[in-house]
């Protein structure tokens, strides 16, 4: 669907507001519309299309955009803008999806490369090697993983415009005391995780059993998560 359709659309689905909906909607246009944001004029148009489905489905409940957004459209807007930079999801589902994701790609890759120490063994003329995993460090990878990823993210990341011919860059405010809470949180996490160690039940695997976790880890992102985007 290109920009004017998108737009076409838009127009159709804001006439079906009622007139709170649409106050509400064109806050929301005006400021996603203005020069503060460095978002593109597709995307721009992706967003309020998308937007507007929900408010007109949410009227369809008798439910308003102030309940569904919160009081002020500005805020909400801001914070909208900030998760499509961030490329961070929107709604439940995809932040359930996506915080799922997470950890398991990364679990996924940490019995690689179990894997992969596990048959170096028998590569070089010695026997397979198995590896003693204890639950307590899988658990802390999982969350090492989004902590990680969100403090990339909001420090690190910056999304290219996805019209070439607008190449404007989003542009961070670095916030020092958020990092330093993220760096703060993990070392904690990094304590509680080696207290754990000593409670939690640990397990044997082989170079064979890491293998078939990669694979069904990699499958299950190609199955499950690699469509979230479509």
């Amino acid at each position: 669907m290109n920009i004017r359709e998108m737009k076409d659309e838009t127009k159709k689905l804001t006439q079906q507001m009622n007139p709170a909906n649409k106050k509400y909607f064109n806050e929301v246009v005006r400021y996603i519309s203005s020069d503060s944001t460095t978002l593109t004029e597709t995307k721009s148009a992706e967003i309020l299309r998308g937007l507007a489905k929900q408010i007109v489905n949410n009227q369809q409940k008798g439910i308003s955009a102030q309940d569904a957004f919160g009081n002020d459209a500005s805020v909400y807007s801001n914070q909208l803008v900030e998760d499509v930079l961030m490329r961070k999801p929107r709604t439940l589902k995809d932040k359930i999806k996506y915080y799922t994701m997470i950890p398991w790609v990364a679990l996924t890759w940490v019995f690689f490369i179990y894997m992969i120490t596990g048959f170096m063994g028998k590569w070089f003329g010695g026997a397979l090697e198995y590896t003693q995993i204890n639950t307590s460090f899988l658990l802390l990878v999982a969350v090492i993983s989004i902590i990680l990823i969100e403090a990339v993210t909001r420090f690190l990341g910056s999304v290219p415009a996805e019209d070439e011919k607008e190449k404007n860059l989003s542009a961070r405010k670095f916030d020092l005391k958020a990092l330093g809470i993220y760096i703060g949180v993990a070392v904690l996490l990094v304590a509680v995780g080696l207290m754990l160690d000593q409670v939690m039940p640990s397990f044997t695997v082989s170079p064979w059993d890491s293998l078939i976790v990669f694979i069904i880890g990699v499958l299950g992102h190609i199955l499950i998560f690699a469509r979230r985007g479509k």
